[in-house]
């Protein structure tokens, strides 16, 4: 019985099956962590990143594994493309009758508008320009379009509040860090044309802050419109320049400290 479980025979098919329970990630349980950070194969890509343990996958992509196999294989042979001709015959195409860019007519969402125009049916337009962009979604207490950081919940600063970037959290972490009393958007002020919700407010000094990489000619706009029609209120900008030196002096005292 010994004899037949050393055999060539049985070690091989049991490799095989080993192999394919790998991929397939029956082992993974084996793993706390199933998941492994690798560097893609492709030698002008070097890009990082994740995969299960059990994955043959060395590049991060299907373009960059295709640039480096196709190099290897060449031009394909005749008989190769006669056979792909040849399994292809006989279907239908399934663009035959369509126009090669479909365009759908939509309705502007904008109540005030409604103006009609024409779009591809992949781009899901809702708005006819960008004017009529920000008149709805500009009057939001954070415009999605705006909001590019990484969005989320902070369970060490607070199980409720969303936090809409790295930024604003980490500038969280140091009001608590200093005792600073703090409310997130705790006012949407309307400026007759669209709304504006600082992102902090600081009770015990009555001071709005908000914290912008940069300012675009909306948030200028937006930022002018709010002086004038509050002058009353005062309100701090805190631009990149003055995040980077809050960063660099404090970061290394606060724990869940959030990098770009």
């Amino acid at each position: 019985m010994q004899d037949f479980y050393s055999t060539k025979e049985y070690r091989k098919k049991q490799s095989i099956l080993t192999k394919q329970n790998w991929q397939k990630g029956v082992f993974d349980f084996l793993y706390k962590d199933k998941r492994e950070e690798r560097i893609c194969k492709r030698l002008n890509c070097k890009k990082k990143f994740e995969v299960l343990r059990s994955s043959h996958k060395i590049y991060c992509s299907k373009s960059c594994s295709a640039i480096v196999n196709n190099k290897k294989r060449g031009r394909l042979p005749i008989e190769v493309k006669l056979k792909i001709a040849q399994s292809l015959m006989g279907r239908n195409n399934p663009f035959k009758g369509v126009i090669k860019v479909p365009r759908i007519e939509v309705v502007c969402n904008n109540l005030v508008c409604k103006k009609k125009f024409f779009t591809k049916k992949w781009r899901n337009r809702k708005f006819c320009s960008k004017n009529c962009v920000m008149s709805v979604v500009g009057k939001k207490p954070t415009s999605p379009k705006a909001a590019r950081g990484k969005s989320g919940i902070r369970k060490d600063i607070n199980n409720n509040i969303y936090f809409y970037s790295r930024w604003e959290a980490n500038f969280a972490r140091l009001l608590n860090l200093l005792n600073i009393e703090w409310i997130f958007q705790a006012k949407t002020f309307d400026l007759r044309t669209q709304t504006y919700t600082p992102d902090f407010y600081l009770p015990k000094y009555d001071i709005w802050i908000e914290i912008k990489n940069f300012l675009s000619d909306y948030s200028k706009n937006r930022d002018d419109k709010f002086r004038k029609l509050y002058p009353d209120k005062n309100l701090i900008l805190i631009l990149k320049e003055d995040y980077l030196k809050l960063q660099e002096k404090f970061a290394s005292k606060i724990k869940n400290w959030e990098y770009s």
